[in-house]
């Protein structure tokens, strides 16, 4: 199925780093975590993704970032035929999430110490098995 759509909207919701608090000596812990959300209508469908970075319990960095993406007519009917909104989709625009919260960090954390710090690949595969189930009446 192929659903044509347009990025709306990128938005940073939550952005927060603790540069004093990082320890060149000890490893850093990368937790991530994904969720969608569809409009009534299906017009749009929209991919959170939070990351954050800490080191021996201590949060370093947390960034949490919206991706708006509307959805073409011809999507709105392929999913409403359906009733789902497949796996390979959620992952398509995760990724652009992935990429938009890569360069968020990066620019945010220009001229710290956490600066060094690169967001390491994600496995979407993982991290997003299930197709979207659309309910409609």
């Amino acid at each position: 199925m192929k659903i044509p759509y347009r990025i709306n909207q990128i938005r940073t919701v939550q952005f927060v780093i603790f540069p004093e608090k990082y320890d060149n000596k000890n490893d850093i812990t990368v937790h991530t975590n994904v969720s969608f959300a569809v409009k009534n209508d299906l017009s749009d469908v929209r991919c959170i993704m939070e990351v954050s970075y800490a080191q021996a319990d201590e949060l370093l960095l947390k960034a949490q970032v919206q991706c708006n993406f509307g959805i073409a007519p011809e999507g709105i009917n392929e999913i409403k035929k359906d009733k789902k909104i497949p796996v390979e989709f959620l992952r398509y625009i995760a990724t652009i999430v992935t990429g938009a919260i890569r360069g968020i960090i990066h620019d945010k954390t220009e001229g710290t110490v956490l600066n060094g710090i690169i967001l390491p690949p994600i496995n979407l595969l993982e991290l997003i098995k299930d197709d979207y189930p659309i309910n409609t009446h």
